[in-house]
């Protein structure tokens, strides 16, 4: 799942329960709430009054407009998005006309730990009808959104280091733990040279479901997930060197006495590759269809990979 994505069902999540307690309190007035993404789609809408859903609904602003700048003129969500600060803008301040018997006023959202623009809360409401605590709703509800965003974020932050210091514990090799957002890396990793977007791009690459991958520098990376079994969560990786000298030593011994000509030499990525291939094997005890099924690969291709590199 990309990062877009997740940031807006995260959002959308957190954000739906904050609103519906502010629906609550503004039962009987004429006014319009709603979220957008971070493009300026409205993602969620709740009309106090059926009224006021058909003004909306004959400019176009429904669940599903788009209400940035460039596709709908001046208004307050774009406004919001644009300059990341809260903004009114009333009536004929609006480009179209059909806002001119609004109030719009809209904040946005940003993510607590990144500061990544999120998306934006709107509350609305007709001009001739402005509600004297329309801020005073938009801050109580941008409020409660950041609150629930930095809970979150703090829940997943303690997470991963339980599951760092857990792993740790076991293993007296490196260890790295991250997610899309965070790493936790200690001092004397023996001189790697980590990069969290890099590092996760690598994760997301083998994927969800796959043990261990091997680095371009040749570290090899055995995978333990936050929340078995998927990594969508984060993860801890086991990071360990390869002896790829021992492994062409041994790659040349095995072909000795060989009556057909000698293979080509491998490359590092793929004498990597065939001690993996060789580990997860042994792990499965020989069988093909359990080790292809946690290798990520077709039986088809197990079998090639195994006659390429004389397992």
């Amino acid at each position: 799942m990309s990062d877009s994505i997740e940031g807006q069902l995260s959002l959308l999540t957190v954000a739906r329960r904050v609103i519906t307690s502010t629906q609550v309190a503004l039962e009987g007035t004429t006014t319009w709430l709603a979220l957008t993404d971070a493009t300026g789609k409205v993602t969620y809408e709740w009309a106090a009054a059926p009224s006021l859903r058909r003004h909306l609904a004959r400019a176009d602003v429904t669940e599903g407009a788009d209400l940035a700048q460039r596709s709908a003129g001046t208004n307050g969500v774009g406004v919001a998005l644009a300059t990341r600060a809260t903004t009114v803008v009333q009536g004929t301040d609006h480009l179209d006309e059909r806002m001119h018997k609004l109030v719009c006023a809209a904040s946005p959202v940003l993510h607590p730990v990144t500061r990544k623009l999120l998306g934006a809360v709107n509350v609305t409401c007709l001009a001739g009808e402005q509600n004297p605590h329309l801020k005073i709703a938009l801050n109580m509800m941008v409020a409660g959104i950041q609150d629930s965003l930095t809970r979150l974020s703090r829940a997943r932050h303690q997470r991963l280091l339980d599951a760092h210091l857990r792993v740790k514990a076991g293993t007296g090799a490196a260890v790295v733990t991250l997610d899309r957002y965070t790493m936790i890396a200690e001092d004397g990793l023996g001189g790697l040279s980590l990069d969290r977007e890099q590092l996760w791009q690598y994760v997301e690459e083998a994927g969800p479901f796959t043990r261990e991958f091997v680095l371009p520098t040749g570290v090899r990376a055995q995978i333990v997930p936050v929340i078995p079994p998927k990594t969508s969560e984060g993860c801890s990786l086991v990071l360990s060197r390869l002896n790829v000298a021992g492994l062409a030593r041994a790659a040349a011994k095995g072909s000795e006495g060989q009556r057909t000509s000698s293979p080509p030499l491998l490359s590092q990525l793929e004498l990597a590759e065939r001690e993996i291939i060789a580990s997860v094997l042994r792990e499965c005890g020989g069988n093909k269809s359990d080790a292809a099924e946690r290798l990520r690969i077709s039986r088809g291709t197990l079998y090639e990979r195994i006659r390429r590199y004389g397992l």
